[in-house]
């Protein structure tokens, strides 16, 4: 790699070592071990395939000749999915683990665990000025506590930031203005869906496959009976999954799609959502065929969907035996059958959706929590080793607003992991950063997928000390303690759809959670400029909630004859939130396909009469 060898006080000489052949991982590996190294001490390290390496530390990267040594010594026969090995040994440290990804998440696990290394955000790092590295003593092996990993934030499609974060998993949906970049192979490549560019998606693929417009004209026996309102005829809602003939028409086109993209390795066979062009999706067929299965499944909706996922599944491995079928447990969908149970290449991807975000998933006394819950468990059992969890984290109504989900997420995870799901998809915010704590609930989701028993409170803690400042971190605490506990102490039914604050904050909490934030910019400016303009963009949720209170506050404010904080009137209060967000980039508030939608809100909050 053409480095060269410098020196310094404790340091005389580091060499990274590689195999005789290397693997485009291991080099890359190679590669962030000597640019952090550089960053920390200083010095460059010289890099060598086999051969005799003369060093005082030596830092053996992949399947080296010592790294096998160290990992026969340690008893390690074979590795677990993306497992990370790193460990002393008498002239320096081995980096090692599974093929794929095991070089580079060992390398990037010493940098943070042992050398402080931190990567807030694909922008923001923080290396540490090292006088000597910490070589010795060190034993690391690690396997993450799911196979598929994915935090599904804007700031995550950036492909160096996510193999830092340790997220292998790369999904599209149709909301996001910005494009995702794929991890290369040379940085271990990630899973992917096959994406419709019908729906602009990987999900809800029924009709991108068999599309209403092209079959159901001649094949309306293809699609939904539906007898919801008295209808009692065939509608263009949702697929017939007892249909035999459109059966064998979808695995025809499945596999046509697969081939024209042979690098998918999962592809979602899922029900339609509901939408704008069809607002009753969500309907199920119920013609009396489906209705028998359902029946024999228990009298659940997920029987004829599973059943179908493994038909086509069983089609599909014939000739792609490398893709994994992703189906749903969804809304009408989301209580598991009683017999079917899915094939070795099908992953059933539960989805709490509508569940509270202010409470854990297990809190009993709330219904749906409990439904959702016993749900969950009954996936568990039917599908070990082959679920696969949808969080939703962020509120897609209204992105820009307080959201009091941040103390719940670890406690959900390890639910997660609890109930062995093999892959989580934690949903953010795709189209704009600056929502409710996007980078410390990025951060934070990405180290708990990879290690489920971690103190997530000693994580947000940690984020918010070191990104936010010291000295605001007390007050930014207080802010999401504040909105947390109110919705918490309320059992408020806060999911992640709600227009407004007022389901969870009263105006006095709205008071108390803008002064802790006002308190915490006045801190952070006394520390520089990032730590204020980090925290500036947080915020942004309070002047929102502020906006939408108005009146409100007003009155208790006047009430309890306080100075007023805020602009003078709420148009002026508008204008000026508004322009901070574009300052922030922010393009769109809410879940969107529109590019103006931003702009249309700022008119409509404009115009709109002080509440």
């Amino acid at each position: 790699m053409g480095l060269c060898v410098s020196s310094l006080a404790a340091i005389a000489a580091i060499s990274i070592a590689l195999p005789d052949s290397p693997t485009p991982v291991e080099t890359s590996a190679a590669v962030e071990l000597a640019d952090a190294i550089s960053r920390m001490t200083g010095t460059q390290p010289a890099c060598a395939t086999g051969g005799v390496v003369r060093a005082d530390c030596v830092l053996y990267v992949g399947d080296t000749r010592v790294a096998a040594t160290a990992t026969n010594e340690a008893g390690i026969a074979s590795w677990e999915y993306d497992e990370v090995f790193v460990k002393s040994v008498p002239d320096g440290v081995v980096f090692t683990g599974h093929p794929v990804r095991g070089p580079i998440y060992a390398v990037d696990e010493w940098l943070e665990r042992k050398c402080g290394v931190r990567w807030w955000t694909s922008t923001e790092s923080e290396y540490p000025r090292l006088s000597e590295l910490p070589v010795r003593d060190v034993s690391i092996r690690h396997k993450p506590s799911f196979k598929y990993r994915e935090t599904y934030y804007l700031d995550g499609f950036n492909a160096d930031f996510k193999v830092r974060l340790k997220g292998n998993f790369s999904s599209l949906t149709r909301c996001m203005f910005t494009p995702m970049q794929f991890i290369p192979p040379e940085k271990g490549g990630n899973h992917r869906l096959y994406f419709f560019k019908g729906r602009n998606s990987s999900y809800h693929s029924f009709f991108q496959i068999l599309p209403p417009k092209k079959y159901f004209s001649d094949h309306p026996e293809w699609y939904s009976f539906a007898t919801n309102r008295n209808l009692n005829k065939r509608l263009p809602l949702q697929l017939c999954l007892t249909n035999r003939e459109m059966t064998d028409e979808f695995i025809r086109e499945t596999k046509r799609r697969l081939r024209e993209d042979p690098t998918a390795d999962f592809i979602s066979i899922s029900q339609n959502d509901s939408s704008p062009e069809h607002p009753h999706g969500v309907w199920p067929c119920s013609c009396p065929e489906c209705i028998a299965v359902e029946t024999e499944e228990g009298g659940v909706h997920s029987g004829p969907i599973l059943r179908f996922a493994n038909r086509v599944a069983e089609e599909l491995e014939k000739e792609f035996p490398h893709v994994t079928v992703d189906t749903f447990a969804y809304s009408y969908s989301f209580e598991p059958p009683t017999k079917t149970r899915p094939r070795h290449n099908v992953v059933v991807r539960f989805c709490d959706i509508s569940c509270p975000v202010a409470v854990p998933l297990d809190m009993w006394g709330i219904p749906h929590s409990e439904r959702l819950m016993k749900a969950l468990r009954g996936w568990a059992n039917a599908a070990p080793g082959r679920l696969f969890v949808w969080d939703y984290t962020t509120n897609f109504s209204n992105y820009m607003l307080p959201h009091p989900n941040l103390l719940t997420l670890g406690k959900n995870v390890r639910i997660f992991a609890a109930s062995g799901a093999v892959g989580v998809f934690e949903q953010g915010d795709a189209l704009c950063s600056a929502g409710s704590f996007n980078p410390l609930k990025n951060w934070v989701l990405a180290h708990l997928l990879w290690d489920a028993s971690a103190d997530d409170l000693a994580l947000i803690d940690e984020f918010t000390r070191r990104y936010y400042g010291e000295r605001a971190a007390p007050y930014m605490g207080e802010y999401y303690r504040v909105v947390d506990k109110a919705a918490f102490d309320a059992r408020a039914l806060v999911c992640c759809y709600h227009v407004g604050v007022d389901g969870f904050m009263t105006p006095a909490t709205v008071h108390r959670a803008a002064f802790a934030m006002g308190k915490a910019v006045e801190a952070a400016e006394s520390e520089g400029v990032p730590y204020a303009e980090r925290v500036r963009r947080e915020q942004l949720s309070t002047d929102h909630a502020v906006i939408l209170e108005w009146g409100k506050l007003r009155e208790l404010y006047k009430f309890h004859g306080w100075d007023w904080p805020f602009p003078a009137t709420r148009i002026e209060a508008v204008e000026r939130w508004a322009d901070k967000c574009r300052r922030f980039g922010v393009v769109a508030r809410e879940e969107t396909v529109h590019r103006d939608e931003f702009d249309k809100y700022i008119d409509k909050l404009m115009k709109e009469k002080m509440k």
